[in-house]
């Protein structure tokens, strides 16, 4: 069996996970429920913010508040969810990185650099709404819905 289908250790600094390991990471993490449509589309925005934003994988994923498993408040869960994912679902995780990264397939979200579970971010806020920027977006344009995802490409 690969080393690849074995998630990093998730107790070191996320700055010496390889970078495709972490793109990995982050798609099991903010996609982990979703069909392999859904990981696809989150994987391409990921590519589609290293292309606009000029930046590498950890420029990119680690960047503050942007992908919200790599933030504080997460820590604890991600960790969790790290030490035992599925060896199946890791697998189907670094095939979304691989085949967005290397662009092996169409991107499903027209070049979007944003996506938010709608329903989710509702429930999970105290008032609610949807943080601005979402709810500007969503004004100009319905966004592409895969699962439970809406990829968004008018945020301003």
């Amino acid at each position: 069996m690969s080393l690849l289908l074995y998630p990093p250790p998730v107790f070191t600094n996320l700055n010496d996970w390889p970078g495709l390991a972490l793109y990995a990471a982050t798609i099991f993490l903010e996609a982990e429920g979703e069909t392999d449509e859904g990981k696809i589309a989150v994987a391409w925005v990921i590519r589609n913010r290293m292309d606009e934003y000029k930046k590498d994988i950890h420029g990119i994923i680690l960047m503050p508040k942007q992908f919200s498993c790599w933030n504080e408040d997460y820590e604890g869960l991600r960790k969790a969810r790290l030490t035992s994912p599925q060896v199946s679902l890791w697998e189907r995780c670094w095939r979304a990185a691989c085949s967005a990264y290397w662009r092996l397939l169409q991107d499903p979200t027209d070049g979007s650099c944003h996506y938010l579970n709608i329903e989710l971010t509702k429930k999970t806020r105290k008032d609610g709404t949807l943080p601005s920027w979402a709810a500007k977006a969503l004004l100009l344009d319905p966004g592409i819905k895969i699962g439970r995802h809406t990829f968004l490409n008018n945020v301003l």
